[in-house]
């Protein structure tokens, strides 16, 4: 077996944290499966539902058309290993049933180290991956639709290859807002080869709705006091074979400071997740924290900016 083919299989483990899973080494670029956002990845990696906006663009594409969404946003993780994902995304609307957003997310592994087998290593290498693309967003009636197309690039030791994916996604809401459906289907594509096989893309299927269980209002302005929803939603990575579901809870305050919890199942390497969300005039600032089993080097770390206008 090649150094080459041992680099890519110790990488991925680092990345997804499947170390005791042979069926999730087979699927190559996983950082696409990473969630981009603070915000949904404190709610147990959940967004298919509710997402607007600039990270629209990674969760679901069909919440461009969201009227009046004008944000971007810049997001930093801080991962296992020294991996480290930056992230750049901006949303728009175009009039009142259309929607455009762009992103470019790089994640880059730092210096990792080469082994054929136990005991001293052959060496360092390392890693990139960058997926930039545009997405767009439409509304017919209640019913909104979406796509991405992306670029995408791996590099491995002096290995590099391309390729390209695309996202499709709808939502849909009921009962004023107060209930979110939404779906997507990622990651449809294909690669080059790298050195001698191409990498697998991890193509997704999510579905999830958001709820709205309760909510205080002012009697005299009509100014939000308290706001509450909750977030369920199933996801299938269908190279791995692999399902999970998510769950998410939070509780905004003021429109000012938000609380978020989540879960999420069937994963070697994580479950709980926790954030905080503060929002000033039009800026936003979420935090995540991932707790990681032992063994792999604390918890993951993960802070979006947004501004919004």
């Amino acid at each position: 077996m090649s150094k080459l083919f041992r680099a890519i299989l110790l990488l991925i483990i680092f990345m997804t944290g499947f170390a005791v899973s042979v069926r999730a080494q087979d699927s190559g670029l996983s950082f696409l499966a990473l969630g981009t956002d603070a915000k949904a990845l404190a709610r147990g990696d959940a967004g298919v539902a509710s997402a607007t906006g600039a990270f629209a663009t990674y969760w679901n594409p069909a919440g461009l058309a969201t009227p009046g969404a004008r944000e971007v946003a810049l997001s930093h993780h801080v991962w296992i290993a020294d991996i480290r994902t930056y992230a750049l995304n901006a949303g728009f609307s175009v009039g009142e049933k259309a929607g455009i957003g762009v992103f470019a997310i790089a994640t880059g592994s730092g210096d990792l180290e080469a082994r054929q087998q136990p005991g001293e290593s052959d060496g360092l290498f390392d890693a990139q991956f960058v997926s930039a693309g545009v997405s767009l967003g439409r509304a017919f009636g209640p019913l909104r639709i979406g796509s991405t197309v992306k670029f995408l690039s791996e590099r491995i030791f002096t290995n590099s290859a391309n390729g390209y994916g695309f996202d499709f996604g709808i939502q849909t809401e009921l009962r004023d807002g107060s209930v979110k459906f939404g779906a997507t289907y990622s990651n449809l594509g294909k690669m080059e080869k790298l050195n001698a096989q191409a990498t697998e893309l991890p193509e997704l299927g999510r579905v999830g709705i958001e709820i709205f269980p309760f909510r205080m209002i002012t009697a005299v302005d009509g100014e939000m006091l308290l706001s509450t929803s909750v977030l369920l939603e199933v996801s299938r990575n269908y190279v791995t074979e692999r399902t999970n579901f998510h769950a998410g809870l939070s509780g905004e305050v003021l429109e000012t400071v938000t609380a978020r919890i989540g879960y999420l199942s069937n994963d070697f390497l994580r479950d709980y997740s926790a954030g905080v969300g503060i929002e000033v005039t039009d800026l936003t600032f979420d935090y995540a924290i991932l707790p990681f089993e032992n063994g792999f080097g604390g918890p993951a770390h993960i802070l979006t900016l947004n501004y919004a206008w």
